[in-house]
């Protein structure tokens, strides 16, 4: 007896969206509460116990403190409600929790990072006096900055897809379905991050603030949500579910045999 309904494409995408978007709204008041914590609590004994002392990069200690805990709840509670959607097809929530939140983390502090970037800076000249730079000087260091964005984009996508790749389904015919178009997932989320340091540059000019960066995300939340979940049923991941649904156990030992 068959205790599990299948998916259908329609029912994937909106449980997706839904899921995710919810996730990012709850996700965002334990984020804020996790990144006053770090700003005013946590960065202060880093810093008495000689572990932070000037920051990393553009960021000072109390702002990498404070985005590190603030990504780290608020990914956290995403990837706990997408596993909502994805637990009949996943193993285990752990791997794509973990995955999830590392990923993020990963690209809320490279994004703050880059929004931090000064675009406009001081120079010696000849004579010894001080001219103001343009942004074409500061091209080195925006490319650097944006290039942690793109590979933490890539680190998600290849993460989430090695969770995807592992899943409970394990038949031959399974596999070879997942394998042809499950790479799709990759490219995406590659695509969509690497969006964002676009955005970005223009965006904060290098005044970055972490109000303004949660701002940002909670407005990216819904393309993010949107694209992926079309992904998803790109994929057909909805049709492995019913596949395994539809499929009777005589027929899942033949397979596997």
């Amino acid at each position: 007896m068959q205790t599990q309904r299948a998916l259908s494409a329609v029912g994937l995408w909106w449980r997706w969206v839904l899921t995710t978007l919810v996730g990012t709204l709850i996700g965002s008041m334990f984020g804020i509460a996790a990144c006053l914590a770090g700003v005013h609590f946590l960065s202060f004994h880093l810093i008495q116990r000689g572990i932070c002392h000037t920051g990393f990069g553009s960021l000072n200690c109390s702002v990498a403190t404070g985005i590190v805990c603030g990504a780290m709840a608020e990914s956290t509670f995403v990837g706990l409600m997408q596993y909502v959607v994805l637990r009949r097809f996943l193993k285990s929530p752990a791997w794509w929790i973990l995955a999830s939140t590392f990923s993020w983390t990963w690209i809320a502090f490279a994004a703050t990072s880059l929004a931090y970037t000064a675009q406009f800076g001081f120079a010696i000249d000849a004579n010894g006096g001080f001219v103001e730079s343009n942004i074409f000087d500061r091209i080195p260091i925006l490319a650097a900055n944006s290039l942690w964005v793109v590979l933490a984009g890539i680190l998600l996508g290849v993460l989430q897809w090695l969770v995807l790749w592992n899943g409970r389904f394990r038949r031959p015919s399974h596999v070879q379905f997942l394998k042809r178009r499950s790479l799709l997932w990759i490219v995406v989320n590659f695509v969509l991050i690497a969006f964002l340091p676009i955005a970005i540059i223009p965006i904060f000019r290098g005044q970055g603030t972490l109000y303004g960066i949660l701002l940002f995300f909670l407005g990216f939340s819904p393309i993010y949500a949107t694209i992926t979940a079309a992904t998803l049923v790109k994929i057909q991941l909805h049709k492995l579910n019913k596949l395994d649904v539809s499929l009777p156990l005589s027929t899942s030992n033949e397979i596997s045999s």
